[in-house]
């Protein structure tokens, strides 16, 4: 096991080179070395790939040993992954061709071992040493086929972005992204694996493919694994709450109870911190990325028309919010009062809203 465990830590010190400049001080041997230390792996991969404490030990140990290059942080970023090392050889080629660090022998030496006709002589003389190849990777053995389709999809990818329509959500887009992440996190599920993506996508981005993903009616695993991520992770739930459109959350609230439950405690914190200002006739935050009126108001009123049980669940939400401040009609006196208010009913209108006239 500790022999197996600095080899997965020595490639993902490969791994992580190949992408710096000190790749040009690689030759021929190295590129070669590198190709067959990757295929090695992925047959490592294969045998582990199913969770259980062999797994569980190797992902530990690669979290503890990774390298960081170049002076970078400790905890800058999640160290990889079994599952990312099974598909090392595909990274490591990506990796040196965008290097233009990578000197003029070596690069041959790569293009070199991609075509398939130097594939194959190389495949048969392995092929005593290998375990026997399954159905599900008969089709990805040679790693010029995988490159080649990776190629295909990324190509198909960049012609098809300009013909999405703009803007944020590109729905085509989110929803392809999220069956792709309910597909992975079927492959491997691991609440790590979320942790790494959200470290890594922009902000924007991942709580929309998060949505996207949970949308669907409950029953899935994959989908019951990325609630409950959700759920354990404030930073993950408030990015949800700060930067979904108002109607897409009340839509994923009413079909998911406890994120429901979740996030309309974590708007009524964002409400209690609210300070109404006098001068500026609005509901005021603090600290460096405070809630704002507008997306309080835009939120619980659509939760407020959302049926049951979201609908009645946010509305009395804000009325024992409002009894707790005293009941007072007077607006500027209660942020509930004013949310009641502005979102609909009887009530005259509050004064005026930051951003409002």
């Amino acid at each position: 096991m500790e022999l197996l465990l600095e080899q997965l830590q020595r490639f993902a010190e490969v791994l992580a080179v190949s992408r710096t400049r000190h790749a040009g001080r690689w030759g021929r041997a190295a590129v070669r070395r590198s190709l067959r230390w990757a295929c090695y792996l992925r047959h490592v991969h294969r045998r582990f790939r199913q969770p259980g404490p062999v797994r569980a030990a190797l992902e530990q140990g690669l979290r503890r040993g990774w390298p960081r290059p170049d002076g970078e942080a400790a905890g800058a970023a999640p160290g990889p992954s079994l599952e990312g090392l099974g598909r090392g050889d595909q990274l490591l080629v990506l990796a040196l061709l965008e290097n233009a660090a990578l000197p003029s022998p070596a690069l041959h030496e790569l293009l070199l071992q991609l075509r398939p006709e130097a594939e194959a002589p190389q495949r048969a003389a392995e092929a005593p040493e290998r375990p026997a190849e399954d159905a599900e990777d008969a089709d990805e053995a040679a790693l010029s086929g995988r490159l080649a389709r990776l190629a295909r999809r990324r190509a198909a990818a960049l012609l098809l972005l300009p013909l999405l329509p703009p803007g944020p959500a590109r729905p085509a887009l989110r929803a392809t992204e999220a069956e792709l992440l309910l597909r992975r996190l079927r492959r491997e599920p691991r609440a790590g694996l979320l942790d790494r993506l959200w470290a890594r996508l922009p902000g924007p981005r991942w709580p929309a493919v998060v949505a996207q993903a949970l949308l669907p009616p409950p029953g899935d695993p994959a989908q019951a694994l990325l609630l409950a991520w959700v759920l354990a992770r404030p930073p993950a739930l408030a990015a949800l709450g700060r930067l979904l459109p108002a109607p897409l959350l009340a839509s994923l609230l009413g079909r998911h109870p406890p994120l429901a439950r979740a996030c309309l405690d974590l708007l009524a914190a964002w409400a209690a911190s609210l300070a109404f200002h006098p001068a500026r006739g609005a509901w005021l935050g603090g600290g460096p990325e405070p809630p704002t009126w507008e997306r309080l108001r835009d939120c619980f009123r659509c939760f407020c028309r959302a049926p049951a049980p979201l609908g009645p669940q946010a509305r009395a939400l804000l009325e024992a919010g409002k009894a707790r401040d005293g009941g007072f009609e007077v607006p500027g006196l209660s942020v509930w009062t004013d949310l009641l208010q502005d979102i609909g009913g009887d009530e005259p209108p509050g004064p005026p809203r930051s951003g409002e006239s």
